[in-house]
């Protein structure tokens, strides 16, 4: 049997198509939310405005004072609010009790991984009209 070029490079051509299935797996791919490239670090803030413990989230690494965003009071979860850093909408979930254990996409992927990594406990000290925040972890 005797094969001409163009009947060559047809099927060349479409050996390497995808299949139906490695599309949608791909566009599926393309489709979750970006992961953030920084860290998100939470904690709580005595806020002024309702003088109550408020849960607040921020970019690990850049100072959370003034910049802390405001998510619900202490005795609430923090999960499932949210919140825009960066530009990218984002919230906390997969909480164990009150504290998160992961970011999620806008989509409701997870995207970060948290935990307390050492900072459970700092205490960030604001200055001016802002209180003070205790760090409780950050999400990486």
């Amino acid at each position: 049997m005797r094969f001409t070029q163009g009947a060559i490079l047809a099927l060349f051509a479409t050996a390497s198509l995808a299949t139906p299935l490695e599309a949608e797996v791909e566009a599926e791919i393309e489709a979750r939310a970006p992961i953030p490239s920084f860290k998100v670090g939470w904690g709580q803030e005595l806020q002024n405005h309702d003088q109550t413990n408020h849960w607040v989230v921020w970019v690990e690494g850049e100072s959370a004072c003034p910049v802390a965003i405001e998510l619900a009071v202490l005795t609430a979860s923090p999960c499932g609010q949210s919140f825009n850093l960066k530009g990218q909408q984002l919230s906390l979930g997969d909480c164990s009790g009150n504290e998160p254990r992961s970011v999620l996409g806008s989509d409701g992927s997870k995207v970060l991984t948290c935990g307390s990594n050492g900072k459970n406990g700092r205490k960030i000290t604001c200055h001016g009209s802002q209180h003070d925040i205790v760090q409780h972890g950050y999400c990486q």
